[in-house]
């Protein structure tokens, strides 16, 4: 995700940055050749105190032993923390910061690679107005942003657009695969499945109406549309497997968040 991120702000903006990817570094600093320097080891940045913005871009696996590597450093007075750590909460980062830090929580997408993501975003009561201006300057160049007042609504967006381009890309490619049961070739078939995809987005996007009335109006009475969507709906399966899957990522997100 970080690297999804890097890609788009380093085009649309004129900012510096400071990478720390003990894997990535020397592929990071041979991609982007102005602007951008990447370590491998934290103990490489001497100043910490020229940031603007710290942004946490890590596994939440990991994210206890890498802010011990941030007890005691001093920062700009108004510098800005950024976490884009699923489910680990802000009161987690404030054992590791300055008292008062302004700090705002961040679930992006994977479509911020193209500059089409969805990122949410919860503020703790110290940012400022200019801080949060720069939050949502960065996130736009991404894609749509949402704020949000309460850390909870976060566990609920991170099963919703946090992990939804899994679900799409799941079922795309079980639909590929049907296709591909019908005897079209993998380039046919991707044309064929990938374009309806975009098409049924822009659709939607496009005219005030609901998924549920577009599908209405597709399903006619004896057609195809409706043949396949009866055994979509039949016993009502897909929708208690949809639900079921949600409330898995729902509480995934919470039992990261009190590790």
């Amino acid at each position: 995700m970080g690297s999804s991120l890097l890609k788009t702000w380093h085009k649309q903006t004129s900012n510096y940055f400071t990478i720390i990817d003990p894997k990535q570094y020397n592929k990071l600093n041979k991609i982007y050749k102005k602007r951008v320097l990447a370590f491998n080891d934290f103990d490489k940045i001497k100043n910490t105190q020229h940031f603007d913005i710290i942004i946490f871009a890590i596994k939440p696996q990991i994210a206890n032993k890498v802010m011990k590597q941030f007890i005691n450093l001093t920062y700009k007075k108004n510098v800005l923390f950024i976490s884009i750590i699923a489910g680990k909460k802000i009161i987690f980062f404030n054992n590791f910061l300055p008292l008062k830090n302004q700090f705002i929580r961040v679930m992006p997408n994977m479509p911020a690679f193209v500059e089409e993501g969805m990122s949410c975003l919860v503020p703790n009561k110290e940012v400022s107005r200019q801080n949060k201006n720069r939050a949502s300057t960065l996130f736009n160049a991404v894609g749509k942003i949402l704020w949000f007042k309460h850390e909870k609504e976060l566990d609920k967006v991170t099963a919703i657009s946090g992990s939804g381009p899994g679900y799409f890309f799941l079922f795309i490619d079980l639909l590929e695969k049907a296709a591909a049961e019908l005897g079209f070739n993998k380039k046919i078939l991707k044309q064929l499945v990938h374009q309806t995809a975009l098409g049924s987005i822009q659709l939607l996007i496009r005219y005030n109406e609901s998924a549920e009335k577009l599908t209405q109006n597709i399903a006619i009475k004896g057609g195809t549309t409706e043949a396949a969507i009866k055994i979509f709906k039949k016993n009502n399966q897909l929708k208690k497997i949809i639900d079921r899957a949600i409330k898995a990522a729902h509480k995934r997100s919470i039992e990261l968040g009190n590790k």
